[in-house]
């Protein structure tokens, strides 16, 4: 538990450790309304309080509009149909770009003669011949990116494992591996569902290990 000066103190910080405040509303759930009016308090541990948090703190989120049935229901994976969102908003100019380049190579072919088709042949090898070489180079790449992570042994004694650190994507486990093993912040910092707030804190802590496991994700 955490101690009570302590807590007071940072549920009135307004540029408090989201760490912190997710440990406080776990931990001294008396101070759950406190640390949902935080600025510092992110979405996820807001619907956690919503959810799991007492009477006052859930009133409170009430106010501001926010309950677990506000957030979309019971605590569940969020993180997901945003990736797929984003990979698909990513995808879609690529796909304009091959749709368009087919179909100019399509009107050149309808349009010039022998000579320029064959050049424009050639062209299209070349290019393709590059394009096939840097894919080559970039999977050949991806291999040793993988190999150079070495999974670190879990020494903590709450039982947290590299395989939860890397994967979950429970925003309270999260912040709780990153709180209390810090053998596994590199596996958080790997995974794709931690909160920005989290990885910008990771960053700070000038750990290599952490740091080339933010290099990865960008």
């Amino acid at each position: 538990m955490v101690d009570y000066d302590a807590a007071v103190a940072a549920v009135q910080d307004p540029n408090a450790d989201p760490i912190l405040l997710a440990k406080i509303a776990y931990e001294n759930p008396e101070f759950g309304a406190n640390v949902a009016v935080n600025p510092r308090c992110y979405p996820g541990l807001k619907r956690w309080i919503a959810e799991f948090g007492d009477e006052r703190a859930r009133e409170t989120l009430a106010q501001y509009g926010f309950t677990a049935d506000a957030f979309g229901g019971p605590v569940q994976d969020q993180e997901a149909p945003e990736q797929a969102a984003q990979q698909a908003a990513e995808q879609q100019p690529a796909d304009a770009y091959a749709a368009d380049q087919y179909a100019a190579a399509q009107q050149t072919a309808a349009d010039q003669t022998a000579a320029v088709q064959t050049a424009a042949v050639q062209t299209a090898a070349v290019q393709t011949a590059a394009v096939q070489t840097a894919a080559d180079q970039y999977a050949a790449q991806q291999p040793a990116a993988q190999a150079a992570f070495e999974e670190p042994v879990a020494t903590n004694p709450y039982g947290f494992t590299a395989e939860q650190a890397l994967t979950t994507t429970d925003q309270m486990l999260i912040a709780q591996i990153a709180q209390y093993a810090p053998e596994l912040r590199a596996c958080i910092a790997r995974n794709p569902n931690t909160y920005p707030a989290l990885i910008e804190w990771l960053g700070q802590l000038g750990d290599p290990a952490i740091n080339a496991a933010l290099a990865f994700r960008q």
